[in-house]
């Protein structure tokens, strides 16, 4: 396993790491504590948590399956998410105590923050996010899908005032969805010392790895009855999920000629991005996570398959919209 430095006040991050929107949570107890422990053995330090409107137990189960491994506390580190669901009613501070209170535990690794609307004043939550660093409550923090300009006055601001800078810019990143990361401004971000790059959506909800009648269930239908295929994924930003399924068979095909699972592809090429800090896998047993650090061993063999791999990015990719769970459609 290779390892990042994302912040002076953190050890280095596993490339890969656990966890993402229903994955903690389709896990028996058992089932977690056998994933957790094949996770710590294989050398993934990081565990991406956080409070979800269709999965309330979340952190409780991982507080639990730790618990019953008897990890040390200095063994792995917890990257917490906060939202703007009710904010700024509902401050930072108010989520991650009622969080780290679920968890058992003083202080998290990392918080991680949503976008900020135009209404949110941009200094004052830049601020409020540090409080939580100065208080002992977080050691470090990260953001998610920040636009270019975004990060660029967050880092200003963190340099004038002396805070730490932002250690992971959190962006869906894949073989296919990739349009974004890799397009006008995020370029030259990565290229110029800022935060680097936590890939989510790695596998565009397992449909890269072949579960192709995964989809969306927004808040309204879950509420209606609506299930999801298999486990809920994230919403199809800028409308190329149909397309995205068109194209896995040449992608399994590719993985085929080379000896590999289409999600080994898929996943070797997002750890090959220059500016990857980490990327998240949402594997629920300890043989798909084996089987997907594998992996590892085939970035080596991308340059001979990249003209193909580039063949398979598909235009159109959108930001995702600000979720809410209360109005979200």
């Amino acid at each position: 396993m290779d390892y990042r430095t994302i912040s002076p006040s953190l050890p280095p991050v596993s490339i890969v790491s656990l966890g993402s929107w229903n994955t903690f949570s389709r896990c028996t107890p058992d089932g977690l504590v056998a994933l957790l422990s094949r996770a710590f053995a294989r050398g993934i330090n990081l565990l991406d948590v956080g409070y979800y409107w269709d999965k309330p137990d979340t952190e409780d189960a991982v507080a639990a399956a730790l618990d019953r491994i008897g990890a040390a506390r200095s063994d792995y580190l917890i990257a917490q998410k906060l939202w703007l669901w009710n904010y700024p009613e509902e401050g930072f501070e108010t989520q991650l105590a009622r969080s780290l209170a679920r968890l058992g535990h003083d202080h998290v690794d990392v918080v991680m923050v949503s976008r900020p609307t135009g209404e949110t004043g941009f200094a004052n939550y830049v601020a409020e996010v540090i409080a939580l660093i100065s208080k002992g409550m977080a050691r470090a923090w990260g953001v998610t899908n920040f636009l270019p300009e975004q990060v660029a006055e967050t880092l200003a601001l963190c340099d004038a005032n002396g805070w730490p800078r932002p250690s992971m810019l959190q962006m869906q990143y894949n073989v296919m969805r990739r349009g974004i990361v890799e397009g006008p401004g995020y370029d030259k971000l990565w290229s110029s010392g800022g935060p680097g790059l936590c890939a989510a959506h790695t596998m565009e909800g397992g449909i890269l790895a072949g579960h192709l009648d995964r989809d969306r269930v927004d808040p309204p239908a879950m509420a209606a009855g609506v299930r999801p295929v298999g486990r809920n994924i994230a919403r199809d930003s800028g409308g190329i999920r149909e397309e995205i399924r068109l194209r896995q068979p040449a992608l399994a095909s590719l993985a085929e000629e080379i000896g590999a699972t289409p999600a080994q592809l898929a996943l070797a090429f997002v750890v090959d991005h220059p500016a990857l800090s980490t990327a998240l896998i949402g594997v629920s047993t300890p043989q798909q996570l084996d089987e997907n650090l594998a992996a590892l061993d085939l970035v080596s063999r991308l340059p001979e398959i990249r003209e193909r791999l580039d063949a398979l990015a598909i235009a159109g990719v959108g930001h995702p919209k600000l979720f809410n769970p209360h109005n979200d459609i």
